[in-house]
């Protein structure tokens, strides 16, 4: 049978033999609670613990060969028991994860609950009203998805454009940085020297990071987006601010063999609030489902409300806010090769480039490409100040010294 002790320390409980005596109980607190037998004394009497002197109380240790069942001590009962030595007891009330910062004989209330969960919410609209790619910046990233990639794998970029006060996005390049891609996964190398040159360049044009692109692999799916690409749109959003946006370019297959397909979308600000939290759950296989958890409130199986529903996930549709998507024929050439892709750029890359675009007047007109104005910051030939006055030509279509003529031309082997 169980039975409860109550002493200074705390409530404790204890499972004896129903036919224990007081002398085989006081055995058990000695080997379980480590009280010694000459220091217990035991009671059916709740004076015992407040009591000055014992002498007026009755104690069970006075009868230690009686049975406790004959002494009317009988399963779940509480005896009193009291001691001389410092003990540390463990609380018999063990607080859950609903109420562990409340204080012992509180009520749980409703708002109690919901404090602890977050209640999802669609949000009505993006921040901006539509974004606007830049034609042929769009076909070079499709093409080498399509013809180099076959959509096998994903692959992603760093868009740079403008917003303008009609609150439209206008992409007018992108820069593509090392990266790992699979079917499922995409890990971009972010952060770089090359980055933050790029960053720089794409200043000086006028131009800032204005959100990403990435394309789908083939694999077939059910859903828009899976839980690690809206925590990577959400991270990428709160990098790149609220009024941002991430291109999503897909392979619909069809009757015809298939189409690519643009969209556009931005995440709603409560999922970049949840992703910086700590709220989505790493996910096993990519779904259209995110699991959430409270990352203050682990123990809380249900941490969200859906609909009026406790929830532990939520169809990532609803962090979705679908933008309008429309091209445009931008300022800049997109004709030199791309950075860190499978063929790597090169001199006779410049020499091919300046040649094709050699009847472009003024000079100047002929550099008016960011993949090219990047490579050329990294040749030794040139530094952040030659690349600041070069760029600054490109950008105002002044004609360039002739000096940086001829250090561009003997690059190219000209």
């Amino acid at each position: 049978m169980i039975i409860r002790l109550r002493s200074r320390d705390g409530l404790e409980r204890l499972q004896v033999d129903d036919n224990a005596t007081v002398s085989g109980l006081q055995l058990v607190i000695q080997q379980q609670l480590g009280v010694p037998l000459e220091q217990q004394r035991l009671s059916k009497e709740p004076a015992l613990l407040t009591a000055r002197n014992g002498t007026s109380i009755s104690l069970l240790t006075e009868q230690p060969y009686a049975p406790l069942k004959s002494l009317g001590v009988n399963h779940g009962d509480v005896l009193y028991l009291l001691y001389d030595i410092e003990r540390q007891v463990e609380p018999a009330y063990k607080p859950g994860p609903l109420d562990s910062s409340r204080p012992f004989g509180s009520h749980v209330t409703v708002a109690d609950i919901v404090a602890k969960q977050r209640r999802i919410e669609r949000q009505g609209k993006a921040t901006v009203e539509a974004v606007s790619f830049d034609r042929s910046a769009a076909n070079v990233f499709q093409q080498y998805c399509q013809s180099a990639l076959a959509f096998s794998i994903k692959r992603g970029g760093i868009l740079y454009g403008t917003v303008g006060d009609d609150n439209l996005i206008r992409v007018e390049f992108v820069y593509e940085p090392p990266q790992q891609g699979g079917q499922d996964e995409l890990v971009l190398e972010r952060h770089t020297p090359q980055e933050a040159q790029c960053d720089f360049l794409a200043g000086i044009l006028g131009l800032q990071k204005v959100g990403w692109v990435f394309n789908q692999s083939n694999k077939e799916r059910d859903y828009i987006m899976s839980s690690s690409e809206i925590q990577a749109m959400a991270a990428m959003q709160d990098e790149f601010g609220p009024k941002s946006v991430a291109v999503l370019v897909t392979w619909d297959v069809n009757d015809h063999g298939g189409n690519v397909h643009f969209e556009a979308f931005q995440c709603s600000e409560q999922a970049v609030q949840l992703a910086k939290d700590g709220w989505f759950q790493q996910e096993q296989e990519p779904s259209g489902v995110s699991k959430m958890k409270n990352p203050k409130e682990p123990g809380v199986e249900q941490a969200i409300i859906v609909a009026g529903k406790d929830a532990d996930s939520v169809d990532n549709d609803w962090f979705l806010c679908a933008m309008a998507i429309q091209d445009h024929t931008g300022p800049l050439l997109t004709s030199f090769p791309v950075e860190n892709r499978l063929i790597p750029q090169s001199a006779s890359s410049l020499r091919e480039h300046l040649k094709k675009h050699s009847t472009l007047q003024p000079y100047s007109a002929r550099l008016a490409d960011l993949h090219l104005l990047v490579w050329l910051a990294g040749q030794p030939n040139l530094d952040q100040a030659d690349m600041l006055a070069i760029t600054e030509s490109v950008r105002y279509k002044a004609d360039l010294l002739e000096g940086y003529k001829v250090i561009i031309d003997s690059i190219a082997g000209i």
